[in-house]
């Protein structure tokens, strides 16, 4: 009797407490919109009090979101996306702004950017947690900020704590602007930068560093992720929890900042990363082309992606994705160039004992599982193919150059091809010439790290075109 009171006990609590795999993304998903890691004074931040005076533009709002900066209801929302959308590539939700936020301490109003600045993305006009911003641009937000915190920093009669969060923020404006370091466009974001944390806290001189420009990474799925490799090389040790905090860490370049945020890291990955679910495609699929495409997906993509099954509720099951050998994928070597020194510096920082390092022999790239592929573009772990059907043909055949502007929108979605809507071929003597030029906007192929060679193999050179629509119809359905 007792033991059958104590099973209904245990039966009740279970379906009443218990979360759905939905529920729990959509907890997550809460969390992760107001995530940052600013703590004492330390984290990604900005100034303290140029929030105040940003008030032409910005203001905080009274009620829902308190943290997220707003838009003077005054300023015309032209005005408000050209500076923060265009120029600067953040998304809004209801004109607020994703990943920036106001927070006060010791008497001033510091300004923070958190995860979501880059790792909540738009595709097909719907902004999805988790998904990479694409075009986030980190060297131009550093660029102005630093002019401004520059003027803003010789104002006298600072106190100790003013000048220790300034110093910090222009040391990390600074590195962001720089530009041997910095991303070279929109959407992608450059491991050098954070390199830089590592030299310098282990005293070793530094001038030519690889940019390993890479497009801002998805995070559903990342838990199993981690265990191939922490970044798109697969390298470093991603057992235990510490070299997702990577940006956070140069931008307070403060060990002890790390240490006092570990434990709010781990929780983060487990219950906010590890919840992701991979956004659903929004439009019409044809499942008869997609079952076709399914069995050309198997035969000829399945080595190395492997598969892709679902639990008893339809919802994704995320494995262990595989490291794919750089002699096969053949895809842009830059991000994988190790650079002088770099591991002493590693081994010799004051936070080794957290962040280990793991190279393979074999470079290569992760060849990532392809839950919500759809809303991954633009391709490759640098960004440099605009669509899935573009991915499967060859590679003197892709773009030289296409626009990121507005790469989220709807108008900027394919839904034939997947991926990137391109203009008219008329206008791309008029884009190559402004690409040549350095537009940020503008993905151009000749750049530093962002060749769009490579991933063709024997098996796409024999393709029909409608079997490449087919596994493009698959792959909506991921």
């Amino acid at each position: 009797m007792k033991f059958a009171f104590a099973f209904f006990i245990a039966l009740f609590t279970f379906n009443t407490f218990s979360e759905t795999r939905q529920e729990l993304h959509e907890k997550a998903k809460k969390e992760f919109y107001n995530l940052h890691f600013f703590e004492n004074g330390r984290g990604m931040t900005i100034s303290p009090d140029l929030p105040k005076f940003l008030s032409l533009l910005t203001k905080s709002p009274a009620n829902s979101h308190p943290n997220l900066m707003t838009p003077n209801q005054n300023i015309k929302g032209s005005l408000y996306k050209k500076i923060f959308q265009d120029r600067y590539g953040f998304n809004m939700i209801d004109n607020k702004i994703l990943g920036v936020f106001e927070v006060p301490y010791k008497g001033m109003k510091i300004g923070v950017l958190g995860c979501t600045a880059c790792h909540s993305g738009k595709a097909a006009g719907h902004i999805y947690p988790g998904l990479g911003n694409k075009t986030i641009d980190p060297y131009q937000v550093g660029a102005d900020a630093k002019i401004i915190q520059t003027l803003w920093g010789k104002i006298p009669g600072r106190s100790k704590d003013f000048k220790q969060i300034h110093n910090a923020s222009m040391k990390f404006v600074t590195t962001t602007a720089n530009k041997k370091y910095a991303n070279l466009t929109k959407g992608l974001v450059s491991d050098a930068v954070i390199k830089t944390f590592f030299y310098d806290d282990a005293g070793i001189p530094y001038d030519e560093l690889a940019r390993a420009q890479v497009k801002v990474p998805h995070l559903w799925g990342f838990v199993e992720k981690r265990k191939t490799g922490v970044f798109w090389g697969g390298e470093h040790d991603g057992s235990q929890t510490g070299w997702e905090f990577g940006a956070e860490l140069f931008a307070s370049h403060s060990p002890d900042h790390f240490r006092a945020s570990l434990k709010k890291l781990e929780y983060v990955v487990q219950n906010v990363f590890g919840n992701f679910l991979p956004p659903t495609y929004p439009f019409h699929v044809d499942q008869k082309r997609a079952s076709l495409g399914q069995i050309l997906y198997k035969k000829n993509c399945y080595q190395c992606h492997g598969d892709h099954q679902r639990d008893a509720e339809g919802y994704p099951i995320y494995d262990r994705p595989k490291l794919v050998s750089h002699r096969k994928v053949q895809t842009d070597f830059d991000r994988l160039i190790i650079d002088e020194g770099l591991n002493e510096a590693y081994e010799a920082s004051s936070v080794s004992d957290i962040l280990k390092v793991k190279n393979y022999r074999d470079k290569g790239y992760i060849a990532p599982k392809l839950w919500g592929i759809w809303s991954r573009f633009p391709y490759l772990h640098n960004g440099s193919v605009p669509t899935l059907y573009h991915l499967m043909i060859e590679p003197a055949k892709r773009p030289e150059v296409f626009s990121m502007h507005d790469a989220g929108e709807a108008y900027r979605y394919d839904q034939t091809y997947g991926g990137l809507t391109l203009f008219n071929s008329s206008e791309q003597p008029n884009m190559l010439k402004k690409a040549k030029s350095g537009n940020r906007s503008l993905y151009y192929t000749k750049r530093i790290g962002h060749s769009s060679q490579g991933h063709y193999f024997d098996f796409m050179k024999s393709m029909t075109n409608e079997e490449r629509m087919a596994v493009i119809e698959y792959l909506k359905t991921l």
